[in-house]
């Protein structure tokens, strides 16, 4: 961003609120971090800038400093609206939880232009993809990955001293379940799981769901997406991540708990 008083910035568009009488707050992603700016008269029916603010939007901004106060938006244009997300409600929900995740991650000022392009791709693929929980998957690995709260998923967490990996493929025949401590920051061993199950926290991990998890930390979005999962894999991978997800933010995900809402109420049991 520039340090005069009028600068440009593109800016994804994660949550608004009414100010005033016709203006609106916007908390925006930018490439510089996360920031509130100010949309004058947005709320007027005959605003210019309503269309270039809605809510998953990817925009261009000519915004005004002002000290002690938020930096106002001059001119407004929209890159990619994202229209798919407001017009489908499990499509939009997903969204929600993605930019519900980054605000609660990511201070004032925080994100950058790693946060950013992620979050905007993520939006995409969730406006295009059929597999909606893998695009979640995916992004939670990698915002948790910039937000230094990455998972540990491939040494075991409770033997770090030796650098036990966790080798897949050496107890998939035995069904052997690995653990996930998210106390210690990951995966355990099929070992040390046996010998701390009973610890308050600890989780069940199966193979198969921790092999998805780690392909969405190592491998390309375009690989995850053409992987075959089942329905039990997801739903294990997600209640996994959710439960890491709430103990370091010390509170549910709100998005989360309407998109289980959602699923009950059309018959979805993942």
């Amino acid at each position: 961003m520039s340090n005069g008083r009028l600068y440009r910035t593109e800016a994804i568009v994660i949550s608004r609120r009414d100010q005033g009488e016709a203006d609106r707050v916007l908390r925006v992603c930018t490439p510089a971090g996360k920031v509130d700016v100010l949309a004058k008269g947005a709320r007027k029916l005959r605003s210019r800038k309503a269309g270039h603010i809605e809510l998953f939007s990817r925009s261009t901004f000519v915004l005004s400093r002002v000290p002690n106060y938020w930096d106002i938006i001059s001119q407004a244009e929209t890159i990619d609206p994202h229209t798919g997300l407001r017009s489908d409600l499990l499509r939009g929900t997903y969204a929600r939880y993605a930019v519900e995740l980054l605000d609660r991650f990511f201070t004032e000022g925080e994100g950058g232009t790693a946060a950013f392009d992620l979050l905007d791709h993520t939006l995409t693929w969730l406006c295009e993809e059929h597999d909606l929980d893998i695009v979640a998957r995916f992004y939670e690995q990698h915002l948790l990955g910039l937000a230094g709260f990455r998972p540990e998923l491939f040494r075991c967490v409770a033997r770090r001293d030796e650098q036990v990996p966790l080798r897949i493929g050496n107890v998939e025949g035995s069904r052997r379940p690995f653990g996930f401590a998210p106390e210690r920051g990951g995966a355990l061993c099929p070992d040390c799981y046996d010998a701390q199950k009973r610890t308050p926290d600890v989780m069940p991990l199966s193979p198969h769901a921790l092999q998805l998890l780690q392909a969405c930390q190592r491998s390309s979005f375009t690989d995850v997406a053409a992987r075959p999962i089942s329905p039990t894999v997801h739903r294990e991978a997600e209640r996994v991540m959710h439960h890491y997800i709430t103990y370091h933010l010390e509170q549910d995900v709100k998005a989360a708990a309407f998109l289980q809402q959602i699923r009950h109420a059309r018959g979805v049991t993942r």
